[in-house]
């Protein structure tokens, strides 16, 4: 099987996700335009990973999600080709991620990683941590274990920076992160 986009013309046994650029805050319209206009035994699945944060608004802290990689759609197909060339119908600025006019394919390991901090309905959801010395204890949440991955931290916005894997490069991107000034009573 080919991974990462080493394969062209290729027809997969297994559905791949595919990654579609479109424009910073149409993600959802574009999401929505290619459920509607490409055929279900083109298009698999679509989605836009997203993350919760919170943002603070006249004194009050409210929740509000944001897609976890701006201006990236995801998509599930077994032939690549067929939706590239699908895709054409659909309105809007939007194109498929490609290296060397190769159609780029999401790992087995990314993959498995989205899954693991987004679930099934494809939403990181706030951690939970405390401030132990200079590093950060994750105690709940899809950042639980990824503590090494932290490259910054926000105390003020309860964001956090993590490096991530897509397509073998390091992606940073900011998730939501409840921090507690001690480490919690066992």
């Amino acid at each position: 099987m080919c991974r990462m986009g080493e394969c062209e013309n290729e027809i997969f046994s297994e559905p791949v996700w595919v990654v579609a650029q479109v424009n910073v805050g149409k993600e959802d319209e574009i999401k929505g335009a290619c459920s509607d206009m490409v055929s279900k035994d083109v298009l698999e699945d679509v989605f836009v990973p997203k993350h919760v944060r919170l943002k603070k608004y006249k004194g009050e802290w409210r929740r509000e999600t944001r897609p976890l990689y701006s201006g990236y759609v995801f998509m599930v197909t077994k032939d690549p080709k067929a939706l590239e060339k699908a895709l054409i119908k659909v309105p809007g600025r939007h194109r498929l991620l490609k290296a060397d006019d190769v159609i780029l394919t999401v790992s087995d390991e990314e993959k498995a990683f989205i899954n693991r901090i987004a679930g099934r309905d494809n939403i990181v959801e706030i951690s939970t941590g405390y401030k132990e010395g200079d590093r950060i204890k994750i105690v709940s949440g899809p950042m639980l274990g990824l503590e090494g991955d932290i490259v910054h931290v926000d105390r003020h916005k309860r964001l956090v920076t993590i490096n991530m894997t897509l397509f073998g490069r390091s992606v940073r991107t900011t998730l939501g992160l409840e921090l507690t000034y001690k480490q919690p009573e066992e």
